[in-house]
């Protein structure tokens, strides 16, 4: 009987200290620069479906709080290509329209003032149908259209490269 009563106790007293044992604190470690995800930490990767940390997003891109704020998307001298900043925002319209749906938008392309003027109205054309067609295939289910203005209307008149590279832009209208 006393043999019995003893493996009853080692039994429960087993299961009363598995029970009452406490999980394990996360283990962080300092001398690596990738942060260690446990169960009790998790980092938003994909902040507003762009695949980037908030923090990522303001320290690499400029991009504080939601890219939905920011309706203008810069181009480099002579070219119509979406950087990856411009590329986060435009996604970020376009998941908007998306679950909005039946909104009409706007592309209005701009150039600086160099190169002629039927040159600039045709690059801000390209800038404005490259936005809507990326647009498009992150889902904007929305009407959108696109408008050049080339160097006509300029939001700094200067003639410094600040200027210019402020005029080079695609600007989102709803």
């Amino acid at each position: 009987m006393n043999r019995k009563l003893g493996l009853i106790m080692t039994v429960l007293m087993g299961l009363v200290l598995t029970a009452c044992a406490s999980k394990p604190k996360p283990v962080v470690d300092t001398e690596s620069t990738k942060p260690v995800i446990t169960e009790t930490a998790t980092i938003d990767r994909n902040a507003f479906g762009s695949g980037y940390t908030v923090s990522d997003l303001a320290s690499k891109f400029g991009i504080n709080g939601d890219p939905l704020n920011y309706k203008v998307l810069y181009f480099e001298y002579n070219s119509s290509a979406i950087d990856e900043r411009s590329r986060i925002i435009a996604t970020r319209h376009a998941q908007h329209l998306g679950e909005k749906g039946g909104l009409r938008v706007n592309l209005e392309g701009h150039a600086d003032e160099r190169g002629t003027r039927d040159f600039n109205l045709a690059l801000g054309e390209r800038r404005a149908q490259t936005v809507a067609q990326l647009m498009n295939a992150a889902g904007a289910s929305s009407t959108i259209e696109t408008i050049s203005y080339g160097e006509e209307r300029p939001v700094d008149a200067a003639h410094t490269e600040a200027a210019w590279k402020a005029n080079r832009r695609v600007e989102i209208k709803y």
